[in-house]
């Protein structure tokens, strides 16, 4: 079984499960993930762009891959090509797409069962640190109220596995909005109107922009008296999260959101979620890139 897999995200639950020999061909961001060491010598068949995903169809049709693995974005793609595309050479296309950190166990066990893995170290992993998250959020009285957004006010919204790491917490995700994509552009105007009363927001850093970019946009907030239109800026509650792919990204659509989660517990319930650091240690572990 030969697999192409375009994120990193499902390249990580591929390895995670004994299934990363079987990865032929990766996009080439997986050089900048903490996890992936290992496959940074594998042929790159794409890469993201700002806004869109570039995908390298001569290096792809070169591979002859068995099976192809995408997230399911047609706001970064066009599936029907990659339908295409799989429908000519025969090959598996598996899209995967994850609303609610749950969706992780379907997922897990899916590319286990294409790529030969055994999924249940990973699954065991996921069961146990929700059933902890639950019992945590269960003692938390109050709904805090939460917002996370990309450069640019970029909003999650509530079809984004995040939104629901937010929840997890206990917590309220307010960035439900109408529509079905996973992050959309807010002006302004109404970004302040709309979300004037929110307790915690969330910066998040990207492949694109790092945590020292996001510091200087949280300062420039924090000095607005327009931003502090807003209960969180006005507080102070304005905080930095990684969703890039290095050793502090645990914003992700992957079983890094399992840190991740303790990290939003402590950023937006300090006083009742321990450190993440040594769940974050077990995953790496894991990973095989830390003892």
């Amino acid at each position: 079984m030969r697999a192409v897999i375009f994120p990193a995200s499902l390249v990580e639950i591929a390895k995670l499960v004994g299934a990363g020999g079987r990865v032929v061909g990766v996009n080439e961001e997986i050089g900048l993930d903490y996890c992936l060491p290992d496959f940074r010598d594998r042929p790159v068949v794409g890469k993201y762009l700002q806004r869109e995903k570039l995908t390298y169809w001569d290096v792809l049709e070169e591979l002859k891959p068995d099976v192809i693995m995408d997230f399911e974005i047609d706001t970064l793609y066009s599936i029907d090509e990659l339908k295409a595309f799989a429908e000519r050479h025969n090959a598996k296309l598996a899209l995967f797409d994850i609303v609610k950190v749950e969706d992780l166990f379907q997922i897990t066990q899916k590319i286990a069962s294409l790529l030969g893995g055994d999924p249940s170290a990973l699954l065991e992993f996921y069961r146990r640190h929700l059933e902890r998250i639950g019992e945590i959020a269960s003692g938390v009285e109050e709904r805090r109220k939460v917002v996370m957004l990309y450069r640019g006010i970029n909003v999650v919204t509530q079809t984004n596995v995040l939104s629901d790491a937010v929840e997890k917490t206990g917590a309220e995700y307010m960035a439900k909005l109408p529509t079905h994509r996973k992050v959309v552009p807010v002006p302004f105007e109404e970004f302040v109107k709309r979300f004037s009363e929110a307790d915690v927001f969330i910066l998040l850093t990207s492949v694109l922009t790092n945590e020292e970019k996001l510091r200087e946009i949280r300062d420039e907030m924090l000095d607005s008296s327009e931003w502090r239109k807003v209960k969180a800026v006005d507080a102070g509650e304005v905080h930095i999260l990684g969703s890039a792919i290095d050793r502090k990204g645990f914003m992700r659509w992957s079983p890094r959101i399992i840190p991740g989660i303790y990290q939003l517990g402590r950023v937006i319930y300090p006083d009742h979620y321990p450190e993440w650091g040594s769940i974050a240690k077990e995953l790496y572990r894991l990973c095989g890139v830390e003892k």
